[in-house]
């Protein structure tokens, strides 16, 4: 291996790196799926209907009102190797950890996303007896019956385009990056503050905690299924122009 030689190092004509520093990924088209299968346990609030969900189950108000995701990062615990090469230090990676999933809601108006993060944690540790009575105990439920998945879909303006160019060509378009989180629950809900004053949008912020995720980085527009709890929603391609609008996207309005 060499070091980089001069004709490497020279500055590049603008029609060299035009196109590669042109077409940059933004961070407001993307989409997060909650794909619930274990929520008739946690949640025994009306799932869909009404007002309170206007017209739409309460995964799919969950998707819409999530104003901030992340795409997850990663790191590895380490070890230290002294002495198999005489005189030199070695590292070597051990565990690789996961960083919790911080999401962020709009919180409606109904308040209905502050009762089902609530309803989702008091069933990981539900108190006994009515939470008034002073000899309350808590007891933890199984992990199989409240860990769910989520997955979180990066795309761009022009992922979903279709039709032909000016010289009848495909259109082309860029791929959806799919991340599955796996075994999620919620670990953290931070407190909101209220206040007289200015009035804001009142946002909720969760961290949630999982096992490990996977990632698909060869979907394009005609989609991959999306694996799901249930058979019901895994029939479901959330990567179908059907599906994305490349308007409607999620965007910080405030």
């Amino acid at each position: 291996m060499s070091f980089p030689k001069d004709t490497e190092l020279k500055p590049k004509n603008m029609l060299d790196v035009r196109d590669p520093i042109s077409r940059v990924s933004l961070d407001t088209f993307y989409q997060v799926t909650f794909s619930f299968g274990k929520q008739s346990n946690w949640f025994k609030g009306t799932a869909s209907g009404g007002k309170k969900f206007d017209g739409l189950d309460f995964k799919q108000k969950m998707n819409l009102l999530c104003t901030q995701a992340e795409i997850p990062g990663t790191s590895y615990l380490t070890t230290q190797a002294v002495g198999h090469h005489q005189g030199i230090q070695e590292v070597f990676p051990t565990l690789r950890q996961f960083p919790p999933l911080n999401l962020t809601f709009y919180v409606d108006a109904d308040h209905l996303i502050l009762e089902i993060i609530e309803s989702w944690m008091s069933y990981i540790n539900p108190l006994s007896t009515n939470s008034a009575a002073s000899k309350t105990f808590g007891r933890l439920s199984y992990p199989e019956t409240y860990k769910e998945t989520i997955h979180v879909s990066k795309f761009e303006r022009d992922t979903f385009i279709e039709g032909k160019t000016l010289a009848g060509d495909p259109r082309s378009t860029t791929k959806t990056s799919h991340y599955e989180f796996v075994n999620v629950w919620p670990q953290n809900m931070q407190s909101i503050r209220i206040s007289y004053g200015q009035s804001s949008i009142m946002r909720c912020s969760i961290a949630l905690a999982y096992d490990r995720f996977f990632t698909d980085f060869t979907s394009h527009q005609s989609g991959v299924p999306v694996t799901t709890g249930t058979e019901e929603s895994s029939a479901i391609n959330y990567n179908t122009p059907e599906y994305f609008d490349p308007i409607n996207v999620n965007m910080d309005i405030a």
